[in-house]
């Protein structure tokens, strides 16, 4: 039994003895991360403060111009023309005659009307002077006397009327179209005589996608050129914006005017409209900066001298940075150099970029 204890116990020793060299061997192997803890208690990274940034585009579409005011000219009544005083693309003031059809019978209709009534107010006249000697006429036949005064003036006005509708005449100023009436053509309610139209400022709808809705409106700057040209465009600003949203395209329609007072555009011409609008302010982060988990894009922030990870979503890229939402506020200090050493909670030393540069320049790192 003696030499048994006695066989075992350098066993037990040497068991001991490489026990201890184990841990010791196991606290040396990985002493490099204490060891750089100790050397550097914090990790050594660039920050930039996260900043609202306003996400503007630049939204272009194609339409169609049309006239500030536009009209197809037909007559009222059919008849006889006797004068036509239309040339293409002539300016018209406002009740300029453009056409004049036979009015002989309406004329002579009114002359008769007027008569008409200068003879019933005369016999009101001399019923009223007759009343005002021996009161002898009857009050009945009076007031029948002034019903006829008040039916011979409705018949002159729709005489005029009658009369002033062989009269067709420019409803408001503008640009008159070409016409294939001459004098001596018989034409009817149906017969297009002519286009008026005043081009003094034009008017433009295009699509607008259903996302800048609150964002577009009117005064909104606009620029507008030939479709398709090389010209300089001219600005214009938005009049109109739709009441609706298109459920096929997902878009609304927007109406631009632009000033033509020189008179170098045409109403049906095509034109490119740009519009730059906004589509609201958004987180603006370094693009370095931003990280890819399982669980999506993230980024690191230094939150009380220590590493956070802020879980984001992907707005635009833009030159250099990205426009992100999440959990994240303004001026956070989002970590943009330096993530390789970064994990969650680690302290952060917050150093510029010469610090950073001479760290990654030293032998031990």
């Amino acid at each position: 039994m003696c030499s048994t204890r006695n066989l075992k116990l350098p066993i037990i020793l040497l068991v001991c003895t490489c026990t201890a060299s184990l841990v010791a061997c196991g606290e040396g192997s990985s002493g490099n991360a204490p060891r750089y803890a100790a050397r550097a208690s914090s990790v050594p990274v660039m920050t930039e403060p996260a900043r609202m940034t306003d996400l503007r585009e630049t939204l272009t579409s194609v339409g169609t111009a049309r006239a500030l005011q536009s009209v197809s000219v037909y007559a009222e009544t059919s008849g006889r023309v006797t004068a036509v005083n239309i040339e293409a693309d002539q300016a018209v003031a406002a009740g300029a005659l453009l056409l004049q059809l036979d009015d002989r019978d309406e004329q002579l209709a009114v002359e008769l009307a007027t008569v008409r009534l200068a003879d019933a107010e005369r016999l009101v006249t001399r019923y009223l002077t007759v009343n005002a000697r021996d009161a002898n006429i009857p009050e009945s036949q009076l007031d029948d006397a002034r019903a006829a005064v008040d039916s011979a003036r409705i018949a002159l006005e729709q005489a005029k009327v009658a009369l002033d509708r062989r009269r067709i005449a420019a409803p408001f100023a503008g640009r008159v179209g070409l016409t294939e009436i001459d004098v001596g053509d018989r034409i009817d309610s149906n017969t297009l005589i002519t286009t008026i139209d005043n081009r003094d400022s034009l008017l433009i709808n295009f699509s607008v996608p259903e996302v800048y809705v609150e964002r577009v409106a009117r005064g909104t700057e606009v620029g507008v050129k030939l479709w398709d040209a090389a010209d300089v465009g001219v600005k214009g600003e938005i009049v109109a914006v739709d009441s609706r949203i298109d459920i096929n395209s997902r878009s609304f329609t927007a109406r631009a005017a632009i000033d033509n007072r020189a008179d170098h555009f045409r109403p049906g011409m095509a034109f490119e409209v740009t519009l730059n609008a906004s589509r609201g302010s958004f987180l603006s982060v370094p693009d370095v900066a931003v990280q890819w988990g399982a669980d999506g894009a993230y980024v690191w922030i230094a939150e009380n001298g220590n590493a956070a990870r802020r879980e984001i979503r992907l707005v635009k890229r833009l030159a250099g940075s990205i426009l992100v939402e999440g959990d994240l506020s303004e001026n956070d200090q989002v970590v943009m150099e330096g993530i390789q050493g970064v994990r969650a909670g680690a302290p952060l030393k917050i150093v510029t970029a010469a610090d950073l540069d001479a760290l990654n320049r030293a032998p031990n790192g």
